[in-house]
């Protein structure tokens, strides 16, 4: 799978994000990591092949992991960019990176693993032909 485009969303940080020491509290990554691989699947065309109402299939989060790198402050503007980093037969993976937009300074990198599960089931199970070949055509 080619994983060169990364489309990007940007935002501006909330003071509600922001913890006792002045910047976005740790917890508040995870989110901006969330928001930017709906993102990415929006701009990829790709968001209809993991809702719900659409398939028997739901995609839990496996792992989710978080590096921090440099402080994000309220007000601050930030570029959130997520890619599949790998696909496999019942999950998926995706890496992101959060930037400060105006020196593009790395704040943190974050990776979360998808599980496909069979929602009759409720157990994991393979990701279906359709995503797959879906999740292989974007460049």
């Amino acid at each position: 799978m080619n994983t060169e485009v990364k489309p990007h969303t940007r935002f501006r940080v909330s003071m509600r994000h922001i913890d006792i020491f002045g910047h976005v509290h740790n917890s508040v990554y995870l989110d901006y990591c969330e928001d930017a691989v709906l993102e990415y699947l929006r701009a990829a065309d790709l968001f209809s092949y993991f809702r719900v109402r659409n398939s028997d299939f739901a995609y839990h989060v496996k792992k989710a992991e978080i590096t921090f790198h440099n402080p994000i402050d309220v007000d601050d503007m930030v570029d959130a960019r997520a890619r599949v980093a790998h696909v496999g037969t019942t999950s998926l993976s995706f890496e992101i990176d959060l930037l400060r937009a105006r020196d593009q300074v790395s704040c943190a990198s974050g990776k979360l693993v998808w599980v496909c599960v069979d929602l009759k089931e409720g157990r994991p199970a393979p990701i279906p032909d359709a995503t797959l070949a879906a999740l292989r055509s974007v460049p």
